[in-house]
């Protein structure tokens, strides 16, 4: 049965090391976000830059009272700067992208009518706009998780992300790197929250370095996959698990 659209928003991305895109992707936000909901809040979760990046977003934060801004004064990971965007959100919905202008918000349209019958709508790369080594990293991963856990989405660690606000509460990853987008999905859909995907568009980076895939992001996301595996094994046999 199809419920009410949310009646506000919270969009918010992690940022670190962006200088150059903080403030276009905040622009764009500002542009985009009110097509959705009159009451709505931007976002900037910075993940310990070192860059001119916290300069840019308290700038940004000083120009509108709708933006504001989370600074981790060290590099905590990935999976860190999403926890945090999630827990300063205060809006019905919450949606995420990276801060790094590879995806439009133009492609909330695709997402947003899902919410009325979805708990969580994730977004899946129509064409990839990455090296191909990455492509057959991601490719990879995928793959794992399907076989580890049976989790068919079709591409999980895609960084446009839109759920109910009850959602984001009722979930709390253990990891805190890469692994931190497919072990939200894991446990939501162990507590039976409608999940559903739609395609939207992925470009190349302009500006910046790419962040992930570097050889100890790899090894921790594996560690810690294999971490939640033996927890939920174990939660199996014994009824406990780490869901609130």
């Amino acid at each position: 049965m199809a419920r009410p659209l949310p009646t506000s928003l919270t969009f918010f991305f992690p940022a670190y090391n962006e200088e150059g895109n903080v403030r276009p992707m905040v622009e764009r936000a500002l542009a985009v976000l009110p097509r959705f909901a009159a009451d709505f809040e931007v976002v900037i979760v910075d993940d310990g830059s070192r860059d001119g990046t916290e300069a840019e977003a308290r700038a940004l934060v000083e120009a509108d009272p709708r933006v504001r801004y989370v600074r981790h004064e060290t590099n905590r990971g990935y999976g860190e700067a999403i926890r945090s965007g999630l827990k300063a959100a205060t809006k019905a919905a919450v949606c995420y992208t990276d801060g790094d202008q590879q995806f439009d918000l133009d492609d909330l349209d695709r997402l947003w009518p899902l919410l009325a019958e979805a708990d969580l709508v994730a977004g899946y790369r129509i064409r990839r706009a990455d090296p191909p080594h990455r492509r057959f990293i991601a490719f990879t991963y995928n793959r794992l998780l399907r076989l580890l856990f049976g989790l068919r989405t079709r591409d999980v660690d895609c960084a446009f992300k839109l759920l109910r606000a009850e959602v984001a509460g009722e979930i709390d990853p253990a990891s805190g790197g890469a692994f931190f987008s497919a072990e939200f999905l894991l446990r939501a859909k162990h507590r039976g929250h409608l999940i559903r995907e739609v395609g939207v568009r992925h470009f190349p980076r302009r500006l910046g370095k790419p962040k992930g895939a570097t050889p100890a992001v790899i090894l921790r996301t594996f560690r810690e996959m294999f971490a939640l595996r033996r927890q939920l094994r174990e939660g199996g046999r014994t009824g406990a698990g780490r869901d609130r």
